[in-house]
Order: C-alpha cells, then structure tokens, then sequence
C-alpha cells in the first residue's frame, strides 16, 4: 500500500515534485525598511530570482505565477474570469500536458488563447440572484458525459473568437479591481467605455478528475505569459499599485518550481533555504506519511509474526496426530526395511502439501480483500470529490509478492514439521506394531 499511495497513486496527481516558492509581498518589504520584521525577509521574487532558481541542480522547470480577473464576452454572454499567463514551454509541465482538442500555444502568437472544459460551463451557466449554496455542496457532481461528448463539444470552440473587455487606458484614470466602471453622462457608446481585444482559441485542456492540485486550478482561460503581464500592469488593482509605490518593485507573489523527480525534493529545498528563498511543498508532509506507514508495518509485522508463529504450532500438533493414528502403518513400513530419511521425507512431503494450499487459500483470500478494499477507498474518494475519478490502485498485490508468500508458507509448515518427522523416524517398529 506504501509503495502503491506514495509511488503511483500521489505520482499520478504529480504534486509531491512541485515546489510553491512563495515572494515577500510590498508588506514584508515595508516591515523589512522600516526595521519591524522579526524575521529574515524571503528573496525578492523577480526574473533574476527566476533565473537562479532554473539553474538549480535537480530543477526541472520554474514557471511564475501570473494570474488577473477580467471581464470576457463569448457567444454574446459577458463573464468575469480568472486569466493565467502560460509559457511556450511546456514539456515537462502537467498543467498542459493533456489537451482534449485543439494546441498548446506558439511562440510568436499574441493573438490566441486555450481555455478550460469548465470555461464553457461557466460562460454557458445561468446566472440567478439566489446566493445560497446549490445542492450537494460545492463539490456537486455534475451531469455524467461520455469522452466522446466532451471532446465534440470541445472542438467546437477550437477557432472561434473571445473577446476580452478593458478599461481603456487615458491619461488621470486608473482601474479599480478590473471591474469595468461607469462612463461619464451621455458616454452611451460601447466603444468610448471598453477596449476590445479578441483572441482566438486554439486548444481546450481536459478538466481534471476530482479536485485540480495543480497551481491555478481555478483559472478558465490562458494567455501567452507576456500578454498577462501587459494586462496585469495596465489593468492592475489600486492596492497593488500602492503598495509598489511604497516599496518599489514587488516581483511576482509565487512561482511553481518542479524537480527532476522525488529523489531530488531535498537537496533542492536545502539550497532553497541556503538562498534564502521562501517556499512551501507537499512533500514536506512526506516524512509523517513515512512515519505513519512505518507504525503501520511494524504493528502487521508483529501481527503476521504471531500468526505465523501460531500457525506453525497448528502444523506441528496436526503432523503429530497423524502420526499417532498411523503408527501402526509406520512400524510395518520400518519392519519392511523402511529407513528413517524414507519415514521422514513422508512427512515432509506432507507437511509441504498443507504450507502450499495454506499459503494458496491465504493469496486468495488477500485478492479477495484486496479487490474490496480499493473498491471501498474509490468510492470513499469519488464521494470527497463530488465526481468521478481515475481508478487509483491504493492496494495491490505484484507478483513477486505473491510467489513469496506461498514460498514462505511452505518453508514455515517444512520447518514446523521438522519435530514431527523426527518423532515418526524414532518410533521403535515393535512397539509400533503392538500399537492399537
């Protein structure tokens, strides 16, 4: 189970090689100025931080952050979105790995975006002024559609166009929130009050089986890093604006570090720290999960140990009645010229016939719970999701495993019959005959 959860299972959702490196922020550094911050302030979080953190040994990737809210408009219907900024280079990047139609973006293309499977939903749901929570809480599973819909549904959007809505940029104003303001009186004219830019969708990503680990989750829409960045500085929010006038350039607020693979976790967080860099990671919980499956093993061993050690005991006392109830049958065979090392091998042989279908029943019987077992703990997490999930693994029995355990069976009932074939070879043949 160990190796299933940590290996596959937690490999499979690709969270424990990542890395949130996590900016100061204008607060820390105001604090850091003015001499109140009681403890050392990360790194600034810049394109030259950027840089270093790439050059790390064991660093696979380091892909800032970038995210803004806007307004878009698609099929005549005007939504607020979140809108990341995506690299062009995404090989090594899950966030872009599995498209269900369409492209990842081109370097030279400014003029295209990709989007989510969940962005149709959100453009296409009604929107009410009923602001209780809906029925089955947040994670309520929606209406069940086969790949084949969702993918037709998704190539109908490769090509077409989205609008995106911004403030226009003149001279004394500044944008609030992102949120598009009023105009000035007799200001009627769409046109006068927005700019327009469309971008065309060239890729929709696969929406992510139960809850999305992944860094900007939430978001429904990317754009080429540079554009966001654009759109960030024009259209930013007056806090952060604020807070760059007072404590100058910010860099970005976090950036996703992904490492090579989980060998090399922490050596990369032991340079992290010796830079100074602030971070946070999943893995860090990694050694209280070993920890746990370490209490876990030990407990089955000390069990296994008793019940093997028990089961040796039934071999034994089994071996021995049957040699009580046929001692007449090995006094004749010893009578005929039967050897000792023949009488044994007897009781050898069956003593081996009784490990291995034990240790047959015992495999079935654990493939039985096994199957069980991993149906139970699906269902427990499709239900924590609120949808349905990949079929994880969490208990499997390789076969390796399976040969050693009807080896052991059968080398633990040859050694419990050890006393009960030596007994067998001494039995004196003449009193064995008189046996009744």
């Amino acid at each position: 189970m160990q190796k299933n959860l940590l290996r596959d299972a937690f490999a499979r959702i690709d969270i424990f090689t990542s890395l949130t490196i996590i900016g100061p922020g204008a607060e820390a550094l105001l604090a850091m100025r003015e001499g109140e911050s009681g403890e050392p302030v990360p790194r600034l979080l810049d394109d030259d931080a950027v840089a270093e953190l790439r050059a790390i040994p064991g660093v696979r990737y380091v892909q800032p952050q970038l995210s803004v809210e806007s307004f878009v408009r698609f099929e005549g219907r005007t939504r607020r979105i979140g809108i990341g900024g995506a690299p062009i280079e995404v090989d090594f990047n899950p966030r872009f790995r599995d498209f269900i139609a369409g492209r990842h973006l081109r370097a030279g293309e400014s003029d295209t975006v990709i989007v989510t499977e969940r962005f149709l939903t959100r453009l296409r749901q009604k929107v009410t002024g009923n602001r209780s929570r809906p029925a089955g809480g947040p994670f309520a599973a929606g209406p069940v559609r086969t790949d084949d819909e969702r993918r037709r549904e998704a190539e109908t959007l490769i090509g077409q166009e989205l609008t995106l809505l911004t403030l226009p940029q003149k001279s004394g104003e500044t944008a609030l929130f992102g949120i598009p303001l009023p105009g000035e009186p007799g200001q009627d004219e769409e046109p006068d009050r927005f700019e327009k830019r469309n971008f065309r969708i060239v890729g929709v990503l696969k929406a992510a089986d139960g809850i999305d680990f992944q860094p900007g989750g939430n978001l429904l829409a990317w754009l080429p890093f540079d554009e966001v960045r654009r759109l960030r500085d024009a259209q930013g929010d007056s806090l952060r604006q604020l807070g760059e006038m007072l404590a100058g350039e910010t860099g970005y607020q976090n950036a996703e570090l992904r490492v090579v693979d989980l060998a090399q976790v922490e050596p990369v967080r032991n340079e992290l720290k010796r830079r100074g860099f602030n971070f946070f990671s999943l893995s860090n919980q990694l050694e209280d999960i070993q920890r746990v499956f370490l209490i876990v093993n030990a407990s089955l061993a000390l069990i296994g140990g008793l019940a093997l050690l028990v089961a040796s005991f039934g071999i034994s006392n089994t071996m021995i009645m049957s040699i009580r109830e046929r001692t007449r049958e090995i006094g004749i065979m010893k009578a005929i010229g039967g050897a000792d090392g023949e009488i044994m091998k007897i009781f050898f042989v069956e003593a081996g016939l009784i490990g291995f279908a034990g240790g047959l029943l015992g495999l079935f019987g654990g493939w039985a719970v096994d199957r069980v077992a991993n149906l139970l703990a699906n269902q427990w997490v499709a239900r924590q999701a609120g949808q349905a999930i990949r079929q994880i693994e969490f208990f499997s029995i390789p076969w390796y495993l399976a040969a050693g355990a009807i080896l052991f069976a059968l080398v633990v009932s040859l050694i419990a019959a050890i006393y009960p074939a030596r007994y067998a070879a001494k039995i004196d043949p003449i009193r064995a005959l008189r046996y009744d």
